[in-house]
């Protein structure tokens, strides 16, 4: 009797669950792009040279002997703010993906518990009909 209506709860819990890590796998996939560029040494081609710089997260001007154009250029080629943006930009999905996957996962074992305590009350109706003396 409630079967169809169970299934469209389950299938609606289902694609809130599947939003909710595909945003999560988008979070994922930005923090570890943001984690590639602060951590990875890179290079930077300057008309013919090829200057090599340290991971910003290391780069310390005092100890590093770059020449400050060669600074200069590795900071220039990533810059925090642009990096702080990645980081911000993950934050959202992370969150929103979160709630969704939970939300998801809350209304499919509450429609089970619903629908198991509805069957079970369905059981006993029955069994009291059987249990019942045919005048």
């Amino acid at each position: 009797m409630q079967w169809p209506a169970r299934q469209e709860f389950d299938r609606w819990a289902g694609r809130q669950q599947s939003w909710g890590a595909g945003l999560m796998a988008l979070s994922a996939a930005l923090f570890l792009w943001l984690g590639y560029l602060l951590l990875i040494p890179f290079t930077v081609h300057h008309f013919q040279d090829e200057i090599s710089c340290e991971a910003p997260v290391f780069y310390d001007s005092e100890s590093t002997s770059y020449s400050q154009g060669a600074g200069k250029l590795c900071s220039a080629e990533r810059d925090w703010p642009e990096l702080l943006g990645i980081g911000f930009l993950a934050v959202p999905p992370a969150v929103a993906g979160a709630a969704l996957f939970t939300s998801g996962s809350a209304r499919k074992r509450a429609s089970s518990h619903v629908f198991r305590i509805l069957e079970m009350q369905e059981s006993e109706e029955r069994a009291r009909q059987k249990a019942r003396p045919k005048p």
